[in-house]
């Protein structure tokens, strides 16, 4: 448990508790964040001002405080969209890159931090803020549930992910460039996506195509909103810990936002999904593609 009084400050231009005012990472506003730590500015120019494509810096309303760990904001494209799917692939593809870029800097803090990648869509997603951007964290401690994931890789007689593959079939939504969508047999939420490797590949590092990851997850999250008539989306990655398992296979959930999360899950941790891993399937392989 994390006690972060900061957070409560944070501004919001969705949900009950938004205000009007200006989008502090629209461009413009680069004084109302951080220091950038990551930016492509193609036409060069001072930092933290405009002309950037893609921007990382601190989060101003940090879940934990800089001296214990990390807590940065990825601000996917300068446009004011509220999707992933907005996106262009361009776009998609150049954010999925800073992703690995700001991951692999936290990976590699001398503090032995434990990175977390997640992104918040729509404001029954936990998104304060409507402007599309993702939120990476470095931990001074190990999470117990990514450490119970971990550990049950390296004891499973197979790589789970590579078992689910295998026997994925008609729950398999998308494949291609190396990456496979399907909705796995046991969901961690109802209406859950998975994106994985189509061969074994334990880290999320240079040797993945991460533009290639982008455009898929574009697509994915354009369909699984249009599947469920659901615009709020969870996605986070799991990818082994710097020095973890090679047994571990990387993987990103894709979570659309059905319902609330109740007393059931959060008190007993049972999940009752409301759709079967093949009808979720099927719904998102007959919704439309992205333009």
């Amino acid at each position: 448990m994390l006690v972060a009084p900061s957070r409560a400050e944070r501004p919001h231009d969705v949900g009950p508790r938004a205000k009007a005012g200006a989008c502090p990472f629209c461009p413009g506003n680069e004084a109302e964040t951080p220091p950038e730590v990551l930016v492509e500015r193609p036409g060069g120019g001072p930092p933290d001002g405009p002309g950037w494509l893609v921007r990382a810096f601190q989060n101003k309303f940090p879940a934990l405080p800089p001296e214990d760990g990390v807590h940065e904001v990825i601000v996917n494209t300068p446009r004011h969209v509220g999707r992933f799917a907005d996106l262009t692939d361009e776009e998609a593809a150049r954010a999925a890159g800073a992703w690995a870029e700001r991951l692999a800097a936290v990976a590699g803090d001398p503090r032995g931090l434990w990175p977390f990648l997640f992104l918040n869509q729509g404001a029954e997603a936990g998104a304060s803020l409507e402007h599309t951007h993702a939120q990476l964290v470095g931990l001074p401690f190990a999470p117990p549930h990514l450490v119970a994931r971990e550990r049950a890789f390296a004891e499973a007689a197979r790589c789970p992910v590579c078992a689910e593959l295998a026997t994925a079939g008609e729950r398999v939504i998308a494949e291609g460039e190396g990456l496979v969508a399907y909705v796995p047999e046991v969901p961690p939420l109802s209406g859950t996506v998975r994106v994985a490797p189509a061969r074994h590949a334990p880290a999320w590092d240079e040797q993945t195509d991460h533009a290639a990851v982008g455009r898929l997850v574009r697509r994915l999250l354009t369909r699984l909103g249009a599947a469920f008539d659901a615009p709020a989306a969870n996605l986070w990655l799991h990818a082994r810990h710097p020095g973890g398992t090679d047994r571990y296979h990387w993987h990103l959930d894709a979570v659309p936002r059905l319902g609330t999360l109740a007393g059931l899950e959060l008190g007993a941790g049972v999940v009752a999904a409301a759709h079967s891993p093949e009808a979720v399937a099927e719904r998102v392989r007959g919704a439309p593609e992205p333009v």
